[in-house]
């Protein structure tokens, strides 16, 4: 009789400084599947791509529940939990005597209830389904893997890559150890947790010491010593009061898990200073190489701290506010989130000439408005755009209403949705080229490297206010665990012993 499997995935990154709460909308605008219907082609989360074409050729019985996303952002609206809490069980209680379930999860979701989401799904579906069904669960490399997760969860697989390359492999890998538990292989998972945490723009696991740590726990799978790993670099931007760092190890034996677990994390524990990453450039130092760079490519600033993919809000003008010496001088592409900006545009018309107030309109309290003065209407527009990135060329992007205003030689893209900034196509498809520009600033982390280090003289990490700041010690926690690297410094002695829960 073949195996019977559940798979479904809620997926979203939280950060706790920005203000607006992700909606119902927030997961519908990304291609929402709630189940008891075809099978989409592609589903929006691509670990339950990988799940689902794991489990059809091991033809198992399969019924795929809802499967939904949003993009990083604010804490979720906790009725969207619920709700798809809700259809999860309904359909997988219609589809009965489930041998295993495959969840797609991003491991750092809270919301305006809950601080750990991912848990609180985890652990109500295990009530639902006993204790003899195996559960497993993808998650990012960013995940924060609580106890709650370990305690529900057989098996837990994250992201080996940063950038997210692997992401349908992950999903198969989930799924691979459903398939290898319910053929009998034994199996023990073990977690240590490390109380730091680092910006996500400061490393990436293919190169520096982290990629080596990667390569070595990689070579590890390969000649059969464990049977899997993740090495989960925790989303830094989350106030909540249970956080780390944490090395989750799948092994054959307990024994094994525990002490493979052990070394990575102490290696991963070494690392903590250098995976913070390089000091920031300020803004005016950015600016100062800009215009003495004579590279005839130019000078990327990024504005990592309000990036939309970290969860900021993409509405800060700061960086415009540095450039207005240098409007007459100095040609830069720049971009802010700003829908009564957009609105006033709209309503002024192509080739209209005014002042314009820009930015602080959804997170008042992270910048300030940036007054603009005659700035030029150049074009309106939809808002769409298809990607042409390294993570995926041809999918269809939508930023809301945007708008093209310039200011002397600074061209400003104004949309109403702050997002996918990353790829060269946010401000091409928009009539402004990146590779023409002295300056190009960039609200976006490390993913867009692989699109603009081919036409960049220079990329510089600076130092820009958001919700996602890059100074993590500057930013306003409250409920955070103590010690916690970077704001105090930690010993071996703070990491974690070993546990496997299950």
């Amino acid at each position: 009789m073949n195996k019977r499997i559940f798979m479904c995935g809620l997926s979203q990154e939280s950060n706790s400084f920005n203000p607006i709460l992700a909606n119902m909308e927030d997961f519908e605008s990304f291609d929402a599947y709630w189940g008891n219907s075809p099978v989409p082609e592609r589903f929006c989360l691509p670990s339950a791509c990988g799940m689902y074409e794991t489990f059809s050729e091991a033809n198992t019985e399969l019924c795929c529940g809802p499967v939904i996303r949003a993009g990083s952002g604010g804490p979720v609206e906790h009725n969207v939990v619920e709700f798809f809490l809700d259809s999860a069980i309904k359909q997988l209680k219609e589809f009965g005597n489930a041998d295993g379930v495959c969840i797609a999860m991003h491991g750092a979701t809270v919301s305006d209830k809950v601080e750990d989401v991912c848990g609180y799904i985890i652990e109500a579906i295990r009530k639902e389904v006993g204790e003899e069904v195996v559960i497993s669960a993808s998650f990012d490399l960013h995940a924060n893997i609580t106890e709650k997760i370990m305690k529900n969860a057989d098996y837990v697989s994250g992201f080996q890559a940063y950038p997210h390359l692997d992401q349908k492999e992950t999903g198969i890998r989930a799924a691979k150890r459903i398939l290898e538990a319910l053929e009998g292989k034994t199996m023990k998972v073990a977690r240590v947790e490390i109380p730091m945490i680092a910006s996500a723009h400061g490393y990436t696991t293919f190169d520096g010491s982290l990629g080596k740590l990667v390569a070595r726990a990689k070579k590890m799978v390969s000649e059969g010593e464990i049977v899997d790993y993740t090495i989960f670099e925790v989303q830094p931007w989350l106030d909540v009061k249970k956080m780390a760092a944490s090395v989750i190890v799948i092994a054959q034996t307990e024994e094994k898990a525990k002490s493979v677990a052990k070394d990575l994390a102490y290696e991963n524990f070494k690392l903590r200073e250098e995976i913070l990453g390089e000091s920031f450039f300020s803004i005016t130092e950015v600016i100062n190489k800009a215009i003495e760079n004579k590279s005839g490519k130019p000078v990327i600033l990024a504005d990592s701290a309000d990036s939309p993919k970290a969860g900021a809000t993409a509405d800060s003008a700061t960086v415009i506010e540095y450039l207005l010496p240098y409007r007459d001088t100095l040609k830069c592409a720049v971009a802010v989130s700003d829908i009564p900006a957009v609105e006033k545009a709209i309503s002024l018309g192509v080739g209209a000439i005014a002042d314009f107030n820009l930015g602080a309109t959804k997170a008042p309290g992270l910048s300030k408005p940036v007054l603009v003065r005659d700035a030029k209407v150049m074009s309106i527009h939809e808002g769409s755009f298809y990607t042409t990135g390294t993570q995926g060329a041809g999918y269809k992007r939508y930023l809301g209403k945007t708008v093209i205003l310039k200011a002397g030689e600074i061209w400003i893209h104004v949309s109403s949705y702050g997002k996918f900034e990353g790829d060269l196509n946010f401000y091409r498809s928009f009539g402004i080229d990146p590779a023409e520009c002295d300056l190009v600033a960039v609200k976006a982390c490390t993913s867009f490297r692989a699109n603009y280090e081919g036409i960049a003289g220079e990329i510089c990490n600076t130092d820009t206010p958001g919700a996602a700041g890059c100074v993590l010690t500057k930013m306003p926690f409250k409920k955070r665990p103590v010690p916690m690297y970077p704001f105090e410094e930690i010993s071996e002695k703070d990491i974690s012993e070993p546990k496997c829960l299950r």
